[in-house]
Order: structure tokens, then C-alpha cells, then sequence
């Protein structure tokens, strides 16, 4: 855990640093400022749970007797009862110097070499994160003496505990994601399943899944169906266990395939289980059987083959694989490609467990570097990759990791309203789910808009002053332009925009109606509008120019997602049908803005916004509030 020194702690420090340097004087100092600053700050909300204690427990706090640094006694504080923020009273023993920042837990019976316990453990945030057993640590480790380091191993032992939410929460053996069945095992557990599984009489295939593998299988039924129908699927990564969380269970460990091979391979040369490695590049599983053999000397690899075959060889590759005599293969080709390949190739091979372990082989023969332990501590590791190779893995991270969350979110949510529905059928329940759903979703949109439109008016800020500069040196006039636009229910209102035009593009469009290239008449759009300025061309191909109106959305004129907000004179035209649009409050983005803005004629304009309204959910904004990002990019149909 970035140990930077291996003394014993020093009797009369009552802090987790490990010596009585200089240096650790000012860890001491800056912790003890910190809990202070800490303390000051939650004092209302430590007065408010105090009172909460009082009212239902009649009682302040619950106490437990425990030992602390070299086995002193203390009592550890809670508040009475089961609210929330009742682990705040820990701060008086900090306040003590019975706790720290960071160190062991405090036991139940007395240690001698104990040092001063800590409020947060950093041997519990790799537990939480599911990489005790991956990392072979069960020790406390060592924790740093200069103060940079221990505040960074502080800050990512506070991030995980964030993150993580409570700690004991149920950990069935398997949970459903998705409707694929996920064995919920810790690293010894799932060795010892993959070896008495090898000798049986029975054959298995076991993927791995992660946050991508969910996602591409969302879109691929055929590689859905393999995962239902796998003998076991293995958790990998931190976003399958935040799925698990939203759930309300716990994922005992992360089992990626990387963590878990070199296990896998100590295993297999204590037992003499020959394995075949098949996938990557020409020459890259040669390298990982190198590597292994020269780590585990008895280690039994049978075979290796790349994985850039034709289907001409496949029959070639297969019989190669069974002459080995390997039991345990492992296939590195990529999701789905290998799970498919495996389910389509399953009774003819002959190993006894086939695993598909992704980029494994691309780790261990050293042409990906592994991302740092403290980023794969906070299951951030998708970070390391993404910075490695953003133009392959921007989609797959940027766009998919939110997609998987909300994908994730939504499944819990459904499950959780078939139960409702399943065991309260009547016609009043349902009426009331009707009304709190309905209710949450219009409550959430508007906490969403002013959440959201809030944040980007603050970051976008820079952004704006330069644009508006750059507005006002090319032609003169204001920056802003303001227009009247018609809202829900057909109330008019100011709505802002960046100019893009010349001063006098209004007067100069009577002369343009006859080169209008919107079909329907109701609109009126060209592709190369002379009322355009230079800088206005490149603000609306990338939509700078529309985002003033995020302060109509804080105002609750518009809404992020919503129809877009239409002239009085284009609302004039409008049919009877067309006039539904005016049922939901405009908004900056919706349907047709991310299938192709003005390239999209009007009437199916018309048909894609009544299909929003008719289906308006809190999750389809934001869906395409995220597909909204790469048609902005992409600049569409964006003059």
C-alpha cells in the first residue's frame, strides 16, 4: 500500500505514523488540524444526530469496549440507534487521540504491537474493492511517514468508503444481472470451483464480465444467450459490483481474469493440470508461457496458438488443442468473439474448462502496462487504459461506463417494481406506484435540469467569455441574441442564444425564403446561410451557440431534454397534430436533435417528439442527454 517505511510505531505517537521524525510530527499536526476543521464544520449535523439519539433511544450514544494503541482501553462511540451518520460520534475519539485518520481496526481483546487504530483502514478499502486476495495481503500494511503520501492514501481510503456505502450488506452466491446468473465467489472459492470442475466428467465454460461485456451483450442477443447459458460467469471490475450494489448486495471480490491467473497457474503446477493458451497477436502467448513457466517451474502449458486464425484453420487449431492433452484452456480474443467461439466450439474440444480472459495474454507478455495499484484500489483502472489508447477506448469508457450505470440502475429498478407489483397487485397499489413514479420522474427532471444546467454554466464559463469575444471582434453588435420562442401549453418567453448571425439577418431573410431547404415550409434553414458569420459557422457546428439557453433551463423555461422550442410564427402553421409538441416544456436536446438535427424533414421531427412525450422517463433523458455527446461531436446536420 505505498509503504514508505517499515519502522514500528513509536509508544507515545497517537497517530498511524510509524515513527517520531520530523515528518511524522507534521502527518500528526495536519491530522489533528483536519480533525478539528472536520468537527467544526459537521457540528450542526453532530448536534442534530445527538438529539436524534435522545428522542428515539433516550439515550446519547452506544459504547463498546475495545483496545487501541498497545492495548489500552477505551470506549468506542456510536449514536444510539440506526439512522444514518451514527459512526459520526467516532470523531470525539478522535478528538481523544483513541482514533486516527488511518490505521488498523481497534480489537476486542488487547494488543501490545498494536498502533493507534484508524477511523479509516486501508487494508478494509482494498476488502472493499475486492483486492485483498488478488494482492495476497492480509497483514495491515505499513503506512507512509511524510505527510504527501499519507494524505493521498488517506484521500483514496475515503473515496472507496464513499463509493462503497455500507459494508455489510448481503453476499448471496449468486446474483442476477441483466437476467445472467453472476457467481458471487472470493478468489478461493472460485480456484477451487475451476479445479474440482477440471476433475470432473463434466466440461464448463466461464466467461468473465465486466461493465463493456454487459454492454455489448445489451446489443448482441447471441452473446446474451452464451452468458445465460455458461456454466459460471465471474464478476470483473468495479462497475459489475455497483450494479451488484444497486441491487443491495455486496460482491465478494473482484475476479478479473488478470488478478486471477497467476493464481490459476500456481494451482495448475501444484496439481499438474495441463493448460493450452490460445489468442492475442502472433507471439504474445508464446512470451505469457515463457514468463509463466520461468515463475512456476512445474507449471504444465501444454500448448499456445494466436487467435488471428481463419475459419479455414479453425478445425486445425482445434485439433492442436486437443492432441495437447491440455484440461484448462484459456482464450484471450476479445468480447464477444470468444465467448461465441467457445459456445460454438463446445463439444468439440476436449478440455475440461475453457475460460475467455479478454486482454489477459497482453498484460503478462508486457505490451499493456497495467494500470497502479492505487488506481486499481478505487476501481478506477478503466482511467490507465483510456489514457493508454483514448481513440479505441473513448466509446467503450467515456460514453459506455455512464450507459452501463444507467443500464444497471434501470435493471434494479425494474426488478424492484415486478416485486412491488408481485406482491401487491390490488388496483389501489398499483395506482399508487403510478403516482410516486410519476411524481419522482417529474421531481427528478427538474432536479436533473437545474443540477446539471448549474454545473456546465460554471464550467462552460471560460468558454462563453472567449466566444463572445471573438463574436464581438468580427462583427459588431450585441453577443447575446434574444428571440421570443413558444413553451409548454403555448406560453411565450425569452429565449437566449450566442449570436452566430450578422445584426441584420432578419431583415435579410425575406429575401432567402425562396432557397429555403427545410421541407414542409414550416421551418426555414440553409445549409449555407449568407446571414452566417465566420465564427458563427464554427460555434453552430458545434453547438456553442445554443448554450445560453442552459439559464433558460435554470429558469424552468426550457428543460434539457425536451421538444425544441418553436417561433409564434412557426407555431401558426402548426396542424392540430403538430400542436402536441407544446404538451412538454422545450427543451436543448431530444430525439431527432441526435439523428441528425436539420437533415431530419419536419414532419418526422413532429413524430419523434410525440414519441418522447408519449414515452418521457427520467432514464430516456438521460440516455439521450448521453447521446447527445457524440452527435455534437459529430456535427450532423449542426448549420
Amino acid at each position: 500500500m505505498n509503504a514508505e517505511s517499515s519502522k514500528t510505531p513509536s509508544p507515545d505517537q497517537h497517530n498511524t505514523t510509524p515513527s517520531s521524525t520530523a515528518v511524522s510530527k507534521q502527518v500528526s499536526v495536519v491530522c489533528q488540524v483536519l480533525t478539528l476543521t472536520v468537527c467544526t464544520l459537521l457540528l450542526p449535523v453532530l448536534i442534530l444526530r445527538g438529539l436524534i439519539a435522545l428522542i428515539s433511544r433516550r439515550r446519547l450514544f452506544d459504547r463498546r469496549r475495545m483496545f487501541g494503541q498497545h492495548g489500552r482501553a477505551f470506549v468506542m462511540l456510536a449514536f444510539a440507534g440506526q439512522f444514518p451518520g451514527r459512526y459520526l460520534a467516532r470523531l470525539i475519539n478522535m478528538l481523544r487521540h483513541e482514533l486516527c485518520w488511518l490505521g488498523p481496526q481497534a480489537t476486542a481483546t488487547p494488543r501490545i504491537d498494536l498502533p493507534c487504530p484508524g477511523l479509516l483502514t486501508p487494508n478494509e478499502m482494498r476488502q472493499r474493492m475486492g483486492m485483498v486476495d488478488q494482492a495476497g495481503q492480509s497483514e495491515q500494511p505499513a503506512l507512509p511517514t511524510r505527510l504527501a503520501p499519507y494524505l493521498t492514501l488517506l484521500a483514496r481510503t475515503l473515496l472507496v468508503t464513499l463509493l462503497t456505502g455500507k459494508r455489510h450488506r448481503p453476499a448471496p452466491a449468486q446474483v442476477s444481472l441483466f437476467g445472467v446468473p453472476v457467481s458471487n465467489l472470493n478468489l478461493q472459492e472460485a480456484i477451487g470451483w475451476i479445479f474440482n470442475q477440471v476433475h470432473s466428467e463434466s466440461k464448463a465454460t466461464v466467461p468473465f464480465v465486466n461493465a463493456h461485456c454487459f454492454n455489448v451483450a445489451c446489443g448482441n442477443n447471441d452473446y446474451l444467450q452464451v452468458l445465460r447459458r455458461a456454466t459460471r460467469v465471474l464478476p470483473d471490475g468495479s462497475g459489475v459490483k455497483l450494479a451488484c450494489r444497486f441491487q443491495g448486495f455486496n460482491l465478494k471480490a473482484n475476479l478479473n481474469g488478470t488478478d486471477l491467473f497467476p493464481h490459476l497457474c500456481d494451482e495448475a503446477a501444484r496439481q499438474q493440470v495441463p493448460l493450452f493458451l490460445l489468442g492475442a497477436a502472433p507471439g504474445v502467448a508464446d512470451d505469457v508461457a515463457e514468463k509463466m513457466r520461468t515463475r512456476y517451474p512445474s507449471l504444465n502449458i501444454a500448448g499456445t496458438h494466436h487467435g488471428y486464425f481463419s475459419d479455414a484453420e479453425e478445425a486445425e487449431v482445434i485439433d492442436t488443442i486437443n492432441r495437447s492433452g491440455a484440461q484448462l484452456l484459456l482464450v484471450a480474443m476479445g468480447v464477444p468473439r470468444q465467448e461465441l467461439w467457445l459456445a460454438r466450439n463446445f463439444e468439440r474440444l476436449n478440455t475440461t474448462v475453457n475460460l475467455g480472459v479478454g486482454g489477459l495474454f497482453d498484460f503478462y507478455a508486457e505490451r499493456v502496462s497495467r494500470a497502479p495499484v492505487w488506481l486499481r484500489e478505487v476501481g478506477m483502472e478503466w482511467i490507465w487504459r483510456l489514457a493508454q489508447e483514448p481513440r479505441r477506448m473513448w466509446q467503450r469508457y467515456v460514453v459506455g461506463n455512464p450507459l452501463f450505470l444507467l443500464r444497471a440502475w434501470r435493471d434494479s429498478r425494474r426488478r424492484g417494481a415486478q416485486h412491488l407489483i408481485n406482491h401487491r397487485s390490488t388496483a389501489r397499489h398499483r395506482r399508487s406506484y403510478w403516482w410516486l413514479r410519476t411524481t419522482i420522474g417529474v421531481t427528478g427532471k427538474r432536479a436533473l435540469d437545474i443540477f446539471c444546467a448549474a454545473t456546465l454554466l460554471l464550467l462552460i464559463s471560460p468558454l462563453l467569455a472567449v466566444t463572445a469575444l471573438a463574436i464581438k471582434l468580427e462583427s459588431p453588435g450585441p453577443v447575446l441574441f434574444r428571440q421570443t420562442r413558444i413553451g409548454r401549453k403555448g406560453r411565450p418567453f425569452t429565449f437566449w442564444k450566442l449570436r452566430s448571425m450578422y445584426i441584420d439577418a432578419e431583415a435579410r431573410k425575406a429575401e432567402l425564403l425562396a432557397r429555403n431547404e427545410m421541407a414542409g415550409g414550416v421551418l426555414f434553414k440553409l445549409k449555407h446561410d449568407p446571414r452566417i458569420t465566420r465564427v458563427g459557422r464554427i460555434i453552430r457546428r458545434y453547438s456553442i451557440d445554443e448554450l445560453p439557453q442552459l439559464w433558460n433551463v435554470l429558469r424552468g423555461d426550457m428543460s434539457l431534454v425536451g421538444p425544441r422550442p418553436a417561433l409564434p410564427t412557426e407555431v401558426n402553421q402548426y396542424s392540430l397534430s403538430d400542436r402536441q409538441r407544446l404538451d412538454a416544456a422545450p427543451g436543448i436536446t431530444c430525439i431527432w436533435q441526435t439523428s441528425g438535427r436539420s437533415t431530419v424533414p419536419f414532419e418526422q421531427q413532429v413524430e419523434m417528439d410525440l414519441e418522447y412525450i408519449h414515452d418521457a422517463t427520467l432514464t430516456n433523458d438521460i440516455k439521450l442527454l448521453l447521446k447527445t455527446i457524440p452527435a455534437v461531436i459529430n456535427g450532423r446536420g449542426a448549420y
